[in-house]
């Protein structure tokens, strides 16, 4: 999926990759891992993959 800045919030796949969650957001690849490595951005790991689940956008505090 291309995801960019206009993507609707609803079309998200439940698990973004740590790039999706980036272009959506309009953050830098290296903001975002420094998110993950501080523990500030909630994820899933599966073996050395990287998932950020869609429902940290939804929350009020998030970014």
């Amino acid at each position: 999926m291309n995801v960019t800045r206009q993507t609707k919030l609803e079309d998200l796949p439940e698990l973004l990759t740590p790039e999706e969650f980036r272009a959506y957001l309009g953050l830098g690849r290296t903001t975002v891992y420094e998110l993950i490595r501080s523990g500030d951005l909630p994820v899933k790991r599966f073996g050395r993959r990287v998932w950020i689940p869609k429902e940290v956008l939804r929350r009020e505090d998030s970014f």
